[in-house]
């Protein structure tokens, strides 16, 4: 009895590239069904693995029909004119791609004029000298989802005058400069969209705002990558995407609670109010946390501001994953509370002590506390507190059924 090709091409599907290869040599049958699968993603890391995979796909038309994403990792500054010629003639073959990433300038360029009907997904260099990124992109209006990656050694200029807007018909997800997003987002139905800033740019934050404004789709996720702690920015997303659900500030170069950074988060209390629909927040840099339970006590009074200015803001995250907030029935605590996470046991230690040791929030609090500590501890770290006593050290436990509870060391 002969199985369905439907049977043995969803069964291959799950075997290791290596039995894959191996299965594909038993049979012309398996070997037109298992190739489906051996090139449908290509990873290439190297030059000479690009060379190898390009002769192949070459020579072997149905291989270059399987493929589905193409992955080019490895970066050439110069080589054989040959070279690219070959990757030009492999790229053109593969009348199915759907996925593109390409980190060279150079690889780039030698197939930014190649027609792909099929694909959804690219990941290419941002060349303003030249005119290769955007003519890729207005060959291609099926892409859904583009990242332009930007030269670290070009320098981008704010002149727009002389690139022609592109009309993509299908981008829905956009991540790129402000002067790739002025040409990409404006009529297009973009709704996510992470926009990056140069330093010490004139133009300020509303021409790139605005360009994310125009776009035919209401933007509900925005991330913003920024030079500096600007309250401008705040205003200018206030002012141009007030219906945001998704807020992500990411300041990839700065550390540290800076004057200018306070600064930056006490403009966010004066447009919160104008964000009517944001859920998530998250304003990140790359500050290393030393202590999770320093970063909770100076964040708790902000994120319950913050929640009152903005009822609908359910998340915020301000110190990375270890601090992220969320409001639960009203109250605001840290996520891992209820993870098993690492950091659960640090971020549940600090939450009880602070429901203990601030009478004035709302018994709620108490209530959660009580839940998480347990009534008799509870009870002892209360009494302590009322006493005007240094709370009695505790560890957090896990009860049979999975919730936490928490002991007191014998000495203590």
């Amino acid at each position: 009895m002969e199985l369905p090709t439907e049977l043995i091409h969803t069964i291959s599907g799950h075997l290791e590239l290596r039995d894959q290869l191996f299965l594909c040599r038993t049979s012309h049958r398996l070997y037109a069904i298992c190739v489906k699968w051996i090139y449908r993603v290509l990873d290439l890391k190297s030059p000479l693995q690009l060379v190898q995979c390009c002769k192949t796909i070459i020579a072997r038309p149905d291989a270059a029909l399987s493929v589905w994403k193409l992955k080019i990792e490895c970066v050439l500054s110069y080589t054989l004119k040959s070279f690219y010629t070959t990757l030009r003639s492999a790229a053109t073959r593969m009348e199915n791609l759907r996925v593109i990433s390409i980190c060279s300038p150079h690889l780039f360029g030698s197939i930014s004029d190649t027609v792909f009907p099929r694909l959804t997904d690219c990941t290419i260099p941002l060349l303003l000298d030249s005119a290769d990124s955007y003519s890729f992109l207005r060959r291609n209006p099926t892409i859904e989802f583009t990242i332009l990656m930007p030269d670290p050694g070009q320098f981008i200029s704010n002149n727009l005058y002389h690139i022609q807007p592109i009309h993509m018909p299908r981008l829905r997800h956009f991540i790129g400069s402000e002067i790739a997003a002025c040409n990409l987002v404006p009529g297009s139905p973009v709704s996510k969209i992470g926009i990056g800033w140069s330093p010490n740019s004139p133009i300020g934050y509303s021409r790139g705002l605005s360009a994310v404004a125009s776009s035919t789709a209401e933007i509900c996720d925005l991330t913003a990558v920024i030079p500096s702690w600007d309250p401008a920015l705040l205003s200018a997303i206030a002012q141009h995407t007030p219906r945001i659900q998704f807020l992500k500030i990411w300041a990839p170069r700065l550390s540290g609670l800076t004057p200018e950074k306070e600064d930056f988060l006490a403009a966010m209390d004066t447009n919160l109010c104008s964000l009517t629909r944001l859920t998530n927040l998250t304003v990140a840099d790359k500050t290393f946390l030393d202590r999770i339970a320093d970063a909770l006590e100076s964040e708790f009074d902000r994120v319950r501001r913050w929640g009152d200015i903005c009822p609908t803001l359910n998340r915020v995250c301000l110190s990375g994953k270890p601090t992220a907030w969320f409001r639960w029935k009203g109250l605001w605590l840290p996520t891992n509370c209820f993870t098993d996470d690492p950091e659960s046991d640090e971020c549940l230690q600090w939450f009880i002590k602070k429901v203990v040791l601030s009478p004035e929030l709302p018994s709620d609090y108490h209530d959660l506390g009580e839940y998480f500590a347990g009534a008799a501890g509870m009870e002892i770290l209360t009494e302590a507190a009322r006493k005007g006593e240094a709370l009695p050290t505790f560890h957090v436990l896990r009860k049979e059924g999975g919730g936490p509870v928490i002991s007191f060391p014998s000495n203590s």
